[in-house]
């Protein structure tokens, strides 16, 4: 009640002081403040304000649809679609190329069965294998890195002698592998001199230029390769294969290994299933000089041996898709055989079945060596002939010499008549490599253990 009378009383006096009568007061209390009105329209917007800074990258999005493809690319100046060199294709890593014909060949297949066997292990010590079996073999021996006893060694490494008469024995021996690789592979490098300068794989070169790969072996048109047959007991210079060109590095690994001349004496022992000439002795045979050759007589060769390049003729025809460079399978080509017009109508190796007759010649010296108790394949002692069902195999090269004590004093023919069997079983191909050779060989050696003519040969062969 007295509040109201205090606004009645401020009132008054507010009223009289404004008609201006001198009744003014003091200033009264501010009174309570109203209730907050509701917000007005908002105004224009103002103009925008200078950007702040950048904040951090969020997480990145999904991606999004793929584009429309670009136009292609040109060609590269040396490749194809720009991608691959034309060099590493032709003439070696395509299809039908040097890499692929070498992976359907005896070589690589070798390489194969050798891989993690007990045959490597042997090369470390005194062992021959790796003169030919391993993958640097013409390499160490070209530069004179072989194992051998006493103050002599070969005669002629550089044109493929291994054999030599030891100081210490005055005897026939061999020498050893001296390298160090555990690789059993007749490869690419092998054979050729690749070094890091001629070597596309390294050089880079674009292209392949034939020729770049250089053999190992001399092989000049008047360059010869030695096999191992001395001219006289003690003596082991060699004898030369003949003037073969590029097959000049064939024979420097297929060999008899033996030095015929030094091996066969004037009183034999078979004193082992190895006794004889080593597996793959083509060139003793392709040569016509390998053999134990009895006194008095002419041995020739047939027209085989007029190749300008020996076995390469045969076994390594030109290619034409691998800019002519000769077939790496190394297998005998009948179409080699077709041209020059010599067996032009031959559909088999069987010419005019000459194959076939000289098998049959090489069986008939088989069965004499058998049912002289000269040949086994017995592993282990005791060592019997071969049986009826061996004998209608003509598996030849899978026979061995049958250690026995009858055969511990062979004389020289009759020993001279194994050797040639075991030579032509391992590298004649029944006959094909030197049919003329091959039947001159039978036709003594048979007479030599019979006094007679093979059954399938009654006249000796000749020119």
């Amino acid at each position: 009640m007295n509040a109201m009378m205090s606004l009645r009383t401020a009132f008054a006096a507010g009223m009289l002081a404004c008609f201006g009568l001198s009744c003014t007061g003091d200033n009264g209390v501010d009174g309570a403040t109203g209730p907050t009105g509701s917000n007005g329209i908002d105004g224009a917007k103002g103009p925008q304000g200078e950007p702040g800074a950048d904040g951090e990258a969020g997480p990145q999005g999904p991606p999004g649809a793929m584009g429309a493809p670009g136009a292609d690319g040109a060609a590269g100046s040396s490749g194809i679609e720009g991608a691959l060199n034309v060099s590493c294709l032709s003439p070696c890593h395509g299809f039908t190329g040097l890499v692929s014909q070498w992976q359907t060949s005896t070589h690589y297949a070798t390489y194969l069965s050798n891989v993690g066997g007990d045959e490597v292990a042997t090369w470390t010590g005194p062992n021959a294998c790796g003169n030919c079996h391993a993958i640097d073999a013409i390499q160490q021996r070209i530069a004179g890195n072989v194992g051998f006893v006493g103050t002599t060694g070969p005669a002629d490494l550089t044109h493929g002698k291994l054999g030599y008469i030891a100081s210490t024995t005055n005897k026939f021996a061999e020498t050893t592998y001296a390298g160090h690789s555990t690789v059993a592979e007749v490869h690419c490098t092998t054979c050729h001199d690749v070094s890091d300068d001629n070597d596309p794989h390294r050089t880079g070169a674009p292209n392949y230029v034939k020729g770049s790969f250089p053999l190992r072996v001399a092989s000049g048109a008047e360059d010869q390769t030695l096999i191992e047959k001395g001219s006289a007991l003690g003596l082991s210079e060699g004898t030369p294969a003949g003037k073969y060109g590029v097959g000049n590095v064939c024979i420097s690994c297929h060999r008899s290994r033996k030095d015929v001349t030094n091996y066969v004496l004037s009183t034999n022992n078979l004193s082992s299933t190895n006794w004889g000439p080593h597996e793959g002795p083509q060139a003793d045979v392709y040569s016509g000089k390998g053999g134990y050759h009895y006194a008095g007589l002419v041995y020739e060769n047939s027209s085989h041996q007029a190749f300008k390049n020996g076995c390469v003729d045969c076994h390594m025809p030109p290619v034409a898709a691998n800019d002519g460079i000769g077939n790496h399978s190394f297998y005998a080509q009948l179409s080699s055989c077709q041209k020059g017009g010599c067996h032009v109508s031959s559909t088999s190796f069987d010419v005019i079945g000459g194959m076939s007759a000289m098998r049959t010649n090489i069986q008939d010296l088989r069965v004499a060596l058998n049912d002289a108790g000269y040949l086994t394949r017995s592993a282990a002692a005791p060592y019997s002939p071969l049986t009826a069902t061996d004998l209608k195999d003509l598996n030849f090269s899978l026979d061995k010499t049958r250690p026995d004590a009858a055969n511990a004093a062979l004389t020289a023919d009759i020993a001279g008549a194994v050797y040639n069997y075991l030579l032509l079983a391992r590298g004649s191909a029944n006959g094909i490599h030197n049919p003329l050779y091959t039947r001159q060989l039978v036709f003594d050696s048979y007479k030599a253990i019979k006094n007679a003519a093979p059954p399938s040969l009654l006249t000796r062969p000749h020119q």
